[in-house]
């Protein structure tokens, strides 16, 4: 096992400090048992995929995995929550649950991770992901989620669609209560929005563009149950 009880690049060596030595091993032991139990019945049948998806993981360090591992178990238990479940679904998409494995290891920020569970939901349960949202996903800061919730909850578009998406959206965003200072209006964050394509200006206000609302719907957790 690695000695990555000192490693602490972006706060993943907090959670080894947190845990006694003598538990450790079984910590990490169960975090990978977990994630491939997850991951052996949705690459059953694309074994290729599958393996380059394990050797992903297992080139992390322990107190990676357990990040990656806590992300993928969360996402497993909201696929499996879902009404709809695609028997015939195509093949995992390799690229976005990379993406996601390797994100999610090393993000710290809850908000962040809850969307990042919400996304790998929408792949394990529907396989329709597209793997441009987890590139968009890994560029967002919690704040910046914080402030495309609130451009979201005054969008135009009252679809019945769209309003569950923006509302399971902003559910996922007061994850665990945190409450973000908004930026004003025109702030570096906004024009970083404006950047990824997900916020336009139009007639003195902030809008959603096409692919803004697409992302909304990606990463919200959309359990049709609710």
């Amino acid at each position: 096992m690695s000695d990555d009880k000192s490693l602490d690049l972006t706060g993943a060596g907090k959670i080894a400090e947190a845990i006694p030595d003598s538990a450790w091993v079984q910590f990490v032991d169960t975090a990978c048992t977990t994630f491939k139990d997850v991951l052996a019945p949705l690459t059953s049948l694309t074994s290729g995929v599958g393996r380059l998806i394990e050797s992903k993981f297992d080139r992390l360090v322990d107190a990676e995995k357990v990040l990656a591992a806590e992300m993928m178990s969360s996402a497993d238990k909201k696929a499996k929550k879902r009404k709809k479940t695609n028997q015939s679904r195509r093949p995992l998409n390799a690229s976005l649950m990379i993406d996601a494995i390797e994100q999610s290891a090393t993000e710290t920020d809850p908000i962040i991770r809850e969307l990042w569970s919400n996304l790998l939901a929408e792949e394990l349960s529907e396989g329709n992901a597209h793997p441009e949202f987890g590139r968009i996903l890994g560029r967002l800061s919690g704040q910046d989620a914080q402030i495309l919730a609130d451009i979201a909850e005054q969008e135009a578009d009252r679809s019945v669609a769209f309003k569950k998406a923006a509302n399971s959206f902003m559910a996922s965003i007061s994850v665990l209560g945190i409450s973000l200072e908004l930026k004003q209006d025109g702030s570096f964050n906004h024009e970083h929005l404006r950047s990824l394509g997900l916020i336009q200006r139009q007639s003195g206000a902030w809008e959603l563009t096409l692919t803004g609302k697409a992302f909304i719907h990606a990463v919200s957790d959309n359990d049709e149950d609710s």
